[in-house]
């Protein structure tokens, strides 16, 4: 299928009758009335600091830090994943108002990349920082894979990457168990998972010896699709390769999200709060001491650095890299982002231009070393600037959490990206959600929940 038909139905089956024109609403996008004015202000939809205490930190320090540099006034919109995914954001667009630049997950962003509003970095990337563009290259071709489906192979930069999903334990939990945390942790495949969560369970302090999460917008997105891409490459991605299906009903996902909910169904490893814990939730547990081992999102470090940053640093909450699969990779990955967007109807170019240039400015302050230092320690995902790591190990947090050490180990080999489909909120999300939440329930079984998650998509999205 060429490009142009795939968007044409896209846009169709999204409702989209072309891109929103603009009307009315200019003055929220350009900071003046479009007839003229400098580039001192520009509007900015901002979704990172959302994440935790830190990140918010991180974020509102930052921009005030810029303005000040650069006599410039960012207009916020502090957003939330559910702005986004619950079409907040796209509604806006539509009637008219958009932001000169947005930052926000790559998978949440199809839905605006699809209808044209969002411009391709290649179109802008001799504007960034030449040291920059050489520390991150390596990232900005991984983050293709992310937009396969598309006519441009990139269409935002990757800030920070999170790679799969980290195994993250107590410490403690396992030498009290009579457990080493060097020789038994990270578990070494699934079998090994489950000893090893029995032990903890029944020797340890815990409650719990391995939490799973059921939560609608964890229980497809965290340690589950680490597992199936792991096996099966891009048979255990949401989509596969070309975007041409869903692949919820193939073998690898039928196999692991039965193995993922007979740890609390059948083992009984997890507490009865599986069904609706979220990665927020089960990081709090593991703080709280009543569960000993999870695998979740590398931003709970973001998290513990908020409620228990004195656990990281003295290495009783420890992170490890997910098991190699079949596959040859420890998992995929997606990215946090900044993106510009495209000129609307009704400014005029040279407005647009002197706000997007103040905006490139702020991208190469997200690229520089002295933000990338912070990526991990705030946003909790690995920089994109390899020539910080090594010196991110000599923060005590980082470095004695084995945080660091664990992401670069999981991006090796690293290929399959969370793709960018513009219905990727009900592919990940709105339909296959509820149903694999029934099969930790124990309503439906893990292969009929798989199943029936393909065939909804099938009938109500256009893939």
């Amino acid at each position: 299928m060429s490009g142009e038909t795939r968007r044409r139905q896209f846009i169709k089956a999204a409702g989209i009758g072309g891109i929103a024109g603009l009307s009315g609403c200019i003055s929220n996008i350009t900071g003046g009335n479009g007839s003229g004015g400098g580039g001192d202000s520009f509007e900015y939809w901002e979704y990172f600091h959302s994440q935790s205490e830190v990140a918010k930190t991180l974020m509102e320090s930052s921009v005030k830090e810029f303005e000040k540099n650069h006599d410039v006034k960012m207009k916020m919109n502090w957003s939330s994943w559910d702005d986004i995914n619950g079409g907040k954001w796209k509604n806006n667009i539509q009637n008219g108002n958009r932001p000169v630049i947005y930052d926000s997950t790559n998978s949440l962003n199809g839905q605006f990349i699809e209808p044209d509003w969002v411009k391709p970095v290649d179109e802008y990337k001799d504007r960034l920082n030449d040291d920059a563009l050489k520390n991150v290259k390596w990232a900005f071709d991984k983050a293709q894979s992310c937009y396969r489906g598309f006519d441009s192979n990139l269409y935002e930069i990757p800030v920070g990457m999170e790679v799969g999903a980290p195994f993250i334990a107590r410490a403690d939990h396992f030498k009290k168990a009579g457990l080493s945390i060097e020789d038994d942790f990270p578990p070494k495949d699934y079998q090994d998972l489950l000893r090893v969560a029995k032990q903890l369970q029944k020797k340890g302090p815990g409650d719990y010896g391995f939490q799973i999460y059921g939560a609608q917008g964890d229980v497809t997105d965290e340690a589950l699709v680490t597992w199936t891409a792991s096996e099966g490459g891009y048979d255990g991605m949401y989509l596969d390769k070309d975007w041409s299906d869903v692949t919820y009903d193939n073998d690898v996902w039928k196999k692991a999200t039965k193995q993922y909910v007979d740890i609390y169904r059948k083992h009984g490893l997890s507490s009865d709060k599986a069904p609706t814990a979220s990665n927020e939730g089960v990081a709090q547990m593991l703080v709280d001491g009543s569960v000993s081992m999870y695998q979740g999102s590398t931003k709970d470090f973001g998290l513990f650095r908020s409620r228990a940053e004195d656990k990281l640093k003295d290495g009783t909450i420890v992170f490890g890299p997910s098991w190699k699969g079949k596959a040859g990779n420890r998992g995929e990955f997606f990215t946090q982002c900044v993106a510009l967007m495209r000129k609307p109807d009704g400014v005029k170019s040279n407005v647009w231009k002197k706000h997007e240039d103040t905006a490139i400015k702020w991208i190469n302050k997200l690229l520089s070393k002295e933000f990338q230092k912070e990526v991990p320690r705030s946003l909790a995902t690995l920089p994109v600037r390899k020539d910080v790591w090594s010196g991110l190990k000599n923060d005590k947090a980082l470095g004695n959490s084995n945080f660091i050490s664990t992401l670069e180990t999981t991006v090796e080999g690293m290929e399959h990206g969370w793709a960018s489909h513009p219905s990727m909120n009900a592919i990940q999300y709105n339909i296959a959600g509820p149903l694999f939440q029934q099969a930790v329930r124990g309503k439906i079984s893990a292969e009929e929940a798989c199943t029936r998650s393909a065939k909804q998509l099938r009938n109500q999205i256009k893939i």
